[in-house]
């Protein structure tokens, strides 16, 4: 891993052109000269970026940019398909978090660049590694560059027709297997660029483009939260003994392909010495289908009781290991679930650079971006009332064991239920800006520069959430579904029966190294993604058995049905000034600053009333068309300092106010108000009216279109040592603090709304808000260095190394509705911010001699919070239903990512200066990913366990 502080190319304010001309120089050949260049990068620096060049994205065994950005001190990856999920696995991860804040500003040739996905950042996994040049990473801030990143600034970097001599032709070409889904995917890219000097001045042209496919494979299993049931006699005294029982064990295969495809045209015109122009238009598309043969709990976990007939072991009265059983059998679901996501971004850039005179320059650019994102999550499920289940969680992962004659009789499954989630989501920016800067001929200003921005951004976002709608459920019997025969099987005509499943076997489970049932009934994948004609066909086939109620009234959502979409426009203004100043005889420079900027944001969107006869003064159910506005100034100051006291010593500090915006997607104005009676009080049945007064108004919703942006105020201050400047040897500590005040977090507050009498009525809503504050802080060390003392042919080898520890405070008003509670109704303490790791370190071990380049790259994070309450670990339940209080338990438990560090590799020959083969290696010490959950009762515990592909790529590269 070789990695170096960029020189600060203040990316708003410097054309593309220019940000080329400073790449030239680092894109050298060969490990050891891209290590001396990052040196030479990092001591000229007058601001904290750190960089990889595009030499260590062809070199390092990343296939894509999230895995490279994970290299970086201070960055790192979440391994799941999205934030705050701990139950899909993601071979190449996703989520980026800068100095353990996920508010990361993404930008494309130091513009903007973002996904339509309802954020304002580009998903960094859509984007082709291959087409960038480098990729720089801003950890705090000039007034000069465009507000945003609270975390850190992600700048991609492509390159440019004037970055080569002459003419420049590259291909790569990868064959991709994973040894796990045992698929061989292709890959690779062509570049050609040229430049020619005429009469009208100097003409270039580049065009890069690129193909890659990945398919993946994962394995998971779960132990399901504990609850503290007594419905088991131990002792044999005749009544129940409590005892912390799982609610159940389940398991799954994931089947992961992906296809990324880019493409890239730059023009370059320099007509003479004073002017230049450039012209980019850049395309990424990304299509990913993953899906899923799962078995999973959909039982009453109140209902589980240890079978004392069979062999079972306790910790205290703490279930270890035995059979699991229900008051009747354990209902389960055996689904098909697919996921098929397809996003593309357009990006139009125009600018120009203009040297006005000896001392002043003038540059702009205009942008036109467009992203759209299209998505379909897709669950069918069959249903099946199992007897038992045994679990064994004593040696580490879990052994699991249902009856398999039982799973293996068809007859024993119905068709349980449908689920939906669409997303369809457009968004446009136009962005323009202009910057001016005049040099000085003197002993202290060296510089100053002045600027503007202005963009304007729609977003229009469609997500139906998730429709469930049941088919056969037990709990229909004896209203819905005759009550004195078995549940309607799998065939329910002629053309909804066994040809829609198949028999799931789980072949090389685990790689063979867990214990699991082997075979159950699903679906196949055609009932999922046939969606929505291979749902009203289920549906339909099994209306003759119904008995009332839910005969011909499947009708999926409509994507054009308003309630569903959220129309946003935003529009920023921001105007800079920025000093830069020098003393030569003191080796001593920097900058200062101050960024202004104002945001105007609209939303349109509905207002739902209640619909209750009980209450006919609040509404009628109307949806009520709304539109919020809401605008804001931020005032962003900001200063550098460098300073070589010593000789190869070099002292910086940073100081800035920092601002992160609210994603698009909490900031919908839609809002669904309900209302119910107080504990006590039973709704008429005369059809009469009951006063306010007996009455819950509440409503919940996760979008506020008021929301303000997070702010920070954030520190940096960092000592380098550079002990063998002629021989790559340099390390660095990075001391840094941010004092981070306006969260987003979901709280609970009184708004009033009007009722159908004209009178104003209160709610209480539970939305997002800005509250409550959090300190983080921290250290970032490295070290840098060949060992080319050693004797040959030892003094080929070399090191990196980069540690990262953080350390944060917050505090942030809990919220009943929104804090963590056990299964027993019982509170946490304060949790950690979520997302962030205390310890992170990346280790590399590089070889460079001749022809041969061999490199080792090992990357680590140490335990984070992922997210409080995810499916499958929140629930609800009243202990005492028969009381006339409400009792209701909403548990919700706050699940870990356990540690995790993957080992990847590459080795690569060079025939000649122009050919060069390699392998390209990942997960080479086939890592096990683990979340944990923590219970007060039961105790913290691992509760799922995946392994993935070691993957394998072998790659052909070109240069000429």
């Amino acid at each position: 891993m070789l990695l170096g502080t960029a020189h600060a190319q203040e990316a708003d304010a410097t054309p593309a052109g220019e940000a080329a001309t400073d790449l030239d120089a680092v894109v050298v050949k060969g490990i050891r000269a891209s290590v001396y260049r990052a040196q030479d990068i990092k001591r000229d620096a007058d601001t904290f970026v750190d960089s990889v060049t595009a030499l260590d994205i062809g070199a390092l065994p990343d296939r894509s940019v999230t895995e490279t950005l994970s290299r970086i001190p201070g960055i790192t990856i979440d391994r799941f398909l999205s934030v705050g999920d701990p139950e899909h696995f993601s071979a190449e991860g996703a989520g980026v978090a800068v100095r353990g804040l996920t508010q990361v500003r993404s930008e494309l040739n130091g513009r903007d660049s973002f996904s339509a996905s309802g954020g304002r950042s580009l998903s960094f996994q859509d984007v082709p590694s291959e087409l960038m040049a480098g990729v720089d990473v801003y950890k705090n801030q000039t007034a000069a560059m465009i507000e945003g990143g609270l975390g850190g600034t992600v700048d991609l970097r492509t390159f440019m027709p004037f970055d080569f001599e002459g003419s420049k032709f590259g291909m790569s070409f990868s064959a991709n297997r994973g040894d796990f889904a045992d698929k061989l995917k292709p890959s690779g890219s062509i570049l050609y660029s040229n430049r020619w000097s005429t009469d009208a001045g100097d003409f270039g042209i580049l065009v890069d483009i690129a193909h890659s496919e990945l398919a993946t494979r994962t394995d998971g299993m779960f132990v399901r939260p504990f609850f503290n049931n007594a419905n088991a006699d131990l002792d044999g005294d005749g009544s129940g003994d409590p005892v912390w029982i799982p609610r159940g064990a389940d398991w799954r295969t994931l089947d992961y392909e992906r296809e990324r495809q880019g493409a890239y045209v730059a023009l370059q015109w320099r007509p003479n010495d004073r002017v230049e122009l450039f012209a980019t238009a850049f395309q990424s598309s990304y299509d990913e289908l993953w899906y899923e043969d799962a078995i999973f709990l959909d039982n009453d976990p109140l209902q589980m009781r240890l079978d004392a007939s069979q062999p079972y072991e306790l910790d205290g009265d703490v279930f270890v290991s035995g059979r699991v059983a229900s008051n009747g059998n354990i209902p389960m679901g055996a689904d098909i679930r697919a996921s098929h996501r397809q996003s593309k971004t357009r990006d139009f850039s125009a600018g120009l650079k203009w040297l006005i005179g000896d001392r002043t320059e003038f540059s702009t650019d205009l942008q036109y971006i467009k992203a759209d994102t299209r998505a379909l999550d897709s669950t069918v499920t069959l249903g099946l009332n199992v007897p038992y289940i045994d679990i064994d969680v004593s040696g580490g992962r879990p052994v699991i064991g249902v009856d398999e004659s039982f799973t293996a009789n068809l007859d024993n499954y119905y068709w349980a239920f449908t689920m939906d989630h669409q997303d369809d989501n457009e968004a446009e920016e136009i962005a323009w800006r202009a910057d001016l800067k005049h040099s000085f001929d003197s002993n202290f200003f060296d510089s100053v520069k002045f600027g503007v921005r202005v963009t304007d951004r729609d977003a229009h976002s469609i997500d139906t959430g998730y429709d469930w709608q049941p088919v056969i459920q037990p709990w229909m019997q004896w209203w819905a579904l005759p009550g004195d025969q078995p549940l309607p099987g799998v065939n329910l005509n002629d053309q909804v029966n066994s040809s829609l499943v198949n028999l799931t076997t789980f072949e090389n489970f685990y790689r063979g190294d867990a214990n699991t049932p082997g075979a159950i009934y699903a679906p196949i994948l055609a009932t999922a993604l046939g969606f929505p004609n291979s749902y009203q066909a289920i549906h339909s086939a099994a209306d003759p058995y119904y008995l009332c109620c839910y005969a011909g009234v499947y009708a999926p959502r409509n994507l054009a049905d308003p309630q569903w979409g959220n129309e946003q426009r935003e529009k920023t203004y921001a105007a800079y000034a920025m000093l830069n100043f020098a003393v030569d005889d003191l080796l001593l420079d920097g900058n200062f600053g101050l960024r202004v900027v104002r945001t105007e944001n609209s939303a349109a969107g509905y207002l739902v009333y209640p619909n209750q006869p009980y209450a006919p003064y609040l509404g009628a159910g109307e949806a009520v068309p709304v539109t919020a506005e809401n605008s804001y100034t931020d005032i962003l100051p900001s200063a550098n300092l460098k300073w070589e006291f010593a000789e190869n010593w070099v002292m910086r500090f940073a100081a800035s106010k920092a601002i992160a915006r609210p994603n698009f997607s909490d900031m919908q104005a839609y809002q669904m108000l309900n209302v119910g009676t107080r504990p006590g009080i039973d709704p008429p049945d005369d059809g009469s009216a009951l006063p306010v007064t007996d009455l819950d108004l509440t409503g919940s919703s996760y979008d506020n279109p008021y929301l303000e942006p997070m702010k920070a105020n954030q520190f940096d201050l960092s000592l380098e040592w550079y002990f063998a400047p002629d021989r790559g040897g340099m390390a660095w500590v990075n001391l840094f603090y941010k004092d981070v005040k306006d969260y987003f977090r979901r709280q609970t507050e009184l708004v009033a709304y009007p009722g159908a009498d004209g009178n104003e009525y209160n709610y209480l809503i539970t939305r997002p808000v800005n509250v409550g504050t959090a300190k983080i802080q921290g250290a970032e060390i490295g070290w840098n260095q060949f060992f080319d003392f050693l004797p040959a042919p030892f003094d080929g080898f070399g090191m990196s190394a980069n540690y990262t520890y953080i350390d944060s405070s917050t505090r942030v008003p809990n919220n009943i509705d929104v804090a963590p509670v056990d299964t027993d109704g019982s509170l946490f303490g304060d949790l950690p911010a979520d997302g962030l790791s205390k310890n992170a370190y990346n280790v590399a071990a590089f070889y460079e001699k001749g022809p041969w380049q061999i490199r080792l790259a090992y990357n680590w994070r140490s335990e984070y919070l992922l997210s409080v309450g995810p499916n499958g670990y929140n629930g609800s339940y009243d202990p005492d239903a028969d009381a006339e209080t409400d009792n209701n338990v909403n548990w919700k438990l706050p699940v870990y990512s356990d540690s995790f560090g993957q080992l990847d590799g590459s080795i690569f020959y060079r025939f000649s200066d122009n050919v060069q083969i390699g392998l390209e290696m990942n997960n080479l010490n086939n890592a096990e990913q683990r979340t944990i959950m923590d219970q007060n009762g039961a105790g913290r515990r691992v509760t799922s366990w995946y392994v993935n592909d070691r993957r394998y790529a072998a790659t052909l590269r070109f240069t000429f």
